[in-house]
């Protein structure tokens, strides 16, 4: 596999695009414009892409595990069974990005934008999306145990048939978004917002509850056996 310098990849990319086949592990990417480059097939293992412009690009089954990718712009960009381990996506633009089948355990994407993001049968064991922006992100069939979604805006997103075993789902606004058959066995739903959201056959089994707001959700087939702590407060001042 040829290896190429940083400016080898600047004048590759001036000329055809294509960056497929290459060894690029370690190298410095970041500040970069690369837009709609094929990358697929090439070793990106330990290269900094932070701050970088890569949309429209293609990532697909390359090894990005542990790359720092922050505050850069991947805004349609395919990452198809790419393995992004433990990698650092925090505070950058991943809009109508496809993560598809990819390994994304321990990624941590802390302030990114996801909006209409597909993550269908990804992997997302344990990572961190806390204060994301998931509008009609697609999580379908993901694997989302363990993961923190801690004020994180999920409007709309599709989370059918997903597992969120052990999600923390502190503060997060999930109205609109579908639920249906998901696994939320231990999750911490804690001031949770669900208006309008589709729970159909949902397993809330161990889940804590604490003030969630189910109004006008879908509640049909649901498993429940939650711990719920539910408190209302009271708002009358001469009332002991």
């Amino acid at each position: 596999m040829k290896r190429l310098s940083r400016h080898e990849v600047v004048k590759l990319v001036e000329t055809t695009g294509d960056c497929r086949g290459f060894d690029l592990s370690g190298l410095d990417l970041s500040g970069l414009d690369l837009i709609a480059v094929d990358f697929r097939g090439s070793n990106l293992r330990g290269a900094n892409m932070s701050k970088a412009n890569m949309s429209r690009s293609l990532f697909d089954e390359t090894d990005l595990s542990g790359n720092d990718l922050g505050s850069s712009n991947f805004t349609g960009s395919s990452f198809k069974r790419a393995n992004l381990g433990r990698s650092d996506l925090t505070f950058s633009t991943v809009t109508g990005a496809d993560f598809s089948g990819a390994n994304l355990r321990k990624a941590d994407f802390t302030s990114a934008k996801l909006s209409g993001a597909v993550f269908k049968g990804a992997d997302l064991a344990e990572a961190n999306l806390q204060m994301t922006d998931g509008a009609m992100a697609c999580f379908a069939g993901a694997n989302l145990s363990g993961v923190s979604l801690r004020g994180a805006s999920m409007v709309g997103a599709d989370f059918s048939e997903a597992s969120l075993l052990g999600a923390m789902l502190h503060g997060t606004d999930m109205n609109a978004a579908n639920l249906s058959s998901a696994d939320m066995r231990k999750a911490r739903l804690i001031e949770t917002t669900l208006v309008g959201a589709d729970l159909k056959n949902a397993d809330l089994r161990t889940a804590l509850l604490t003030n969630p707001d189910m109004t006008r959700a879908n509640q049909e087939g649901i498993r429940t056996g939650s711990i719920l702590e539910d408190f209302e407060k009271d708002d009358d001042p001469e009332k002991d």
